[in-house]
């Protein structure tokens, strides 16, 4: 990971601000702009972190990252009693 330090604890991920730029080229936005955006969202709806946290670790590329987002944090029981409930 290249990092791109802005001041000595804020360190930025070159390839990801790269993707970014493209992608907001598009959209007639610049950086400015778009972290704005992203500051405002976030306090008027803090539940938003928790929905950009799962897409950001969202693995994609290969079968496992398919079934992200599919499968639960149920445990071995919740799933068992599902199971036989189902099949009931």
């Amino acid at each position: 990971m290249n990092a791109l330090k802005v001041r000595k604890n804020f360190l930025l991920d070159s390839d990801v601000i790269d993707k970014a730029t493209d992608i907001l080229k598009q959209k007639h936005k610049n950086m400015t702009e778009a972290i704005n955006c992203y500051f405002q969202a976030i306090t008027k709806d803090p539940t938003l972190l928790d929905t950009i946290e799962n897409i950001a670790s969202r693995r994609t590329g290969s079968f496992i990252g398919l079934l992200d987002g599919k499968i639960g944090n149920e445990d071995f029981k919740q799933i068992k009693k599902g199971y036989h409930e189902n099949i009931s």
